[in-house]
């Protein structure tokens, strides 16, 4: 769609005044021909006063009808209302109006002016005013529809105007606004400031997209800051740039050194608002013809170049005095400082030996400027007392099985490196361990092969000067290097086996080494096939699915192993730790073997003769480790008994069908394990039949 602005303009002078729609009845849709206000709708109707006896391109009366919500039929509203009188006219025009339209005609009497309007009923032929809604009312070339003024926002309002013809035909043209729809405006930012002794302004600008409703701003003032902002009577002009942006520009007269602030709501040509643009702050202060600083002298002093000058005046636009130096008067200028505007005096501190330093000296206003310095001077130092500062920022990490510290850049200029120190202890003496002063660094990487696991070292850095001065010591670090250093492995692990654990115990490893703080006991189920004198005892231990069994260093020479099973056979091994959490490698294993139960035979043994043999029956045992019975027998003419049969542990009956009649049996049970054997059961005897 169009924008609102453009068609306005075209509504206003193209499309109305050319008439080239077609006589059709069907209606056709013309863009923005009907705007939401404040006032409620707004519905542009022609550019033109008409009617049947002054026909507007062939339109001679126009009706409006109006349909509310969507899908709504349309109603007829009223007719177009042209002034018919120089009475009715003027009974619309407002003061304003008036006066403008008696300035822009060239008219003086109300008379002079009707007689205009008559003549001349094109808007276009009223300069900016055919911009203004209150000429809009008086020519009555718009309609302004207050009953859609408590319509609730977002319902949509649809308008069709009916033109009649001079031929009687018929032409409509229709249009939709939607109740509460804000207009297309950006925010303005501020893009420019005038500032004079007695003048100021400055502009404001947005992008065209997104502002294309934008016409007017009004704009707000601030005098004093502990006044609130008032409202200036005038409008600015949005005006359209071929940058595609929309400028407000603003100036006015001022009082000399006065601050001022600004900013400015932006308004469809409706007067609908847009959003605050940014504040612009002025001083009406020539800022390119400010107090020069003056009477600039240089002293060397033992500390440094000293410069005075002449007290700058104490104005509230004057914030400060920069002072730049450079080794060239010509170029290479920085800024060392900026100082209150009530100083006169600078000691700078930061320089090399002999050498011809260049000042320049310039007002600091709130504004950024181009002019030349104000205040110029030179001059040179000789360091011969100020020793640097000590280095600060002073850490250290472990980098390898080394040491990396790291500390801050001293500001001295004339600092010629940095020597580091090492130490065992804080109260004790420290030597030079970097073997020249490091230049160009402020890093140091100490990997000396003197350097022990088991040692903190304590480290600082001192600064050098070129007058050979050097600066006290910085704050000292202390760190450890990460060089293993294993304890003694624990010698002559020895131990035995019970029913239900196994006891074990080695030779104190703390003799060796009095860092010693316990041991770690590991146990597998078969001996250690990877052993390695470079592995920890724990790496070791899980290559060859050795466990460890205690969660904490064990600090007794003995332990016993209670999670065992009867019977079995184990493997253990010893580790030593030391103070400093390091374990050492895998002693050699010990092998031990729990002791198996004794077995106890069965209970309650019966036997008796039945028809087709001897059946021996029994209770069946829950002795730990059983797994079957063996069935003895012997007769009268036996010394010992003999086996007879073998039985699972859940058979608790046997039925001998080898037995003869009339032979007297002696029969016995024993209870069978994997690997061992109860004794017999007390012999049951019985006359076979």
């Amino acid at each position: 769609m169009y924008s609102k602005l453009s068609s306005i303009i075209i509504l206003l002078f193209i499309v109305f005044g050319s008439a080239e729609y077609s006589a059709a009845q069907t209606a056709e849709q013309v863009p923005d021909m009907v705007n939401w206000t404040e006032e409620g709708m707004v519905v542009f109707i022609t550019d033109a006063i008409f009617s049947p006896e002054q026909p507007n391109d062939g339109w001679i009366a126009v009706e409006i009808f109006r349909a509310i919500g969507e899908g709504a039929e349309f109603e007829r509203l009223a007719e177009a209302d042209f002034p018919d009188t120089q009475e009715e006219f003027f009974s619309r025009a407002t003061p304003e109006i008036l006066t403008n339209l008696l300035f822009v005609t060239e008219t003086e009497t109300n008379d002079e002016l009707w007689q205009y309007v008559l003549e001349n009923p094109q808007l276009s032929d009223y300069g900016f005013l055919a911009f203004e809604p209150d000429l809009w009312r008086v020519l009555g070339t718009a309609f302004f529809d207050s009953e859609t003024v408590g319509l609730r926002s977002g319902v949509r309002v649809s308008y069709q105007l009916r033109f009649e013809l001079e031929d009687g035909s018929a032409e409509i043209l229709e249009d939709f606004a939607i109740v509460g729809a804000e207009p297309a405006i950006l925010s303005p930012a501020v893009v420019n400031r005038i500032e004079t002794e007695d003048r100021i302004g400055g502009a404001w600008a947005s992008p065209l997209e997104g502002s294309e409703d934008a016409f007017y701003a009004r704009i707000f003032r601030q005098k004093n800051l502990q006044d609130d902002f008032e409202e200036i009577p005038d409008l600015l002009f949005a005006r359209r740039t071929d940058e595609n942006l929309i400028i407000y520009q603003w100036e006015e007269e001022a009082e000399p050194e006065h601050t001022y602030r600004y900013y400015i709501q932006p308004i469809d040509i409706f007067r609908n608002a847009g959003p605050l643009s940014d504040t612009l702050t002025v001083i009406s202060v020539d800022f390119e013809n400010l107090p020069l600083i003056g009477d600039v002298e240089v002293d060397e002093t033992p500390d440094g170049i000293m410069l005075s000058w002449e007290p700058v005046p104490n104005k509230s636009y004057i914030t400060g005095v920069e002072v730049r130096r450079s080794r060239d008067a010509r170029e290479g200028f920085i800024v060392m400082d900026t100082l209150n505007v009530l100083q006169n005096q600078y000691l700078d501190t930061r320089l090399m030996p002999n050498v011809t330093y260049y000042y320049e000296l310039r007002i600091v206003t709130p504004r950024d400027r181009s002019e030349m310095p104000s205040g110029v001077a030179s001059g040179s130092f000789r360091n011969e007392g100020i020793a640097p500062s000590p280095p600060v920022g002073l850490t250290a990490l472990q980098e390898g099985t080394g040491i990396r510290l790291h500390w801050e850049q001293n500001a001295e200029l004339d600092l010629f490196g940095y020597y580091v120190y090492r130490g065992t202890s804080t109260l004790g003496e420290m030597e030079v361990i970097s073997d020249a002063a490091i230049e160009d660094s402020t890093t140091f990487f100490d990997d000396d092969e003197v350097l022990h696991g088991r040692t903190n070292y304590v480290y600082a850095v001192r600064a050098m000067n070129r007058s050979d001065m050097a600066s006290d010591f910085s704050d000292v670090v202390v760190i450890r290097p990460n060089r293993i250093v294993r304890p003694p492995v624990p010698v002559g692990v020895s131990g035995y086996g019970e029913q239900n654990r196994i006891r074990l115990s080695w030779n104190d490893a703390q003799r060796e080494d009095e860092s010693v703080s316990g041991y770690n006991i590991y146990r597998g189920t078969s001996p250690v096939q990877h052993h390695s004198s470079e592995r920890s005892a724990a790496e070791t231990a899980e290559v060859n699915n050795f466990r460890k069994l205690n969660e904490e260093p064990v600090s007794g020479l003995t332990f016993d192993d209670i999670d065992v099973n009867q019977g079995e056979t184990y493997y253990y091994a010893v580790s030593s730790v030391d103070v400093f959490g390091e374990e050492s490698v895998l002693s050699n294993e010990s092998s031990f073997r729990t002791v198996a139960p004794s077995l106890v035979a069965p209970s309650q043994v019966s036997v008796r003769s039945v028809s087709n043999g001897i059946e021996l029956r029994w209770n069946r045992t829950h002795q730990a480790g059983a797994a079957g019975y063996r069935i003895y027998r012997r007769s009268a003419n036996d010394e010992t008994p003999a086996p007879l049969h073998t039985l699972s542990l859940d058979e608790t009956r046997f039925l001998d069908t080898s037995a003869s009649s009339g032979i007297r049996y002696w029969y016995s049970v024993s209870v069978l394990s994997d690997d061992s054997e109860s004794s017999r059961s007390t012999e049951q005897t019985v006359l076979a039949n």
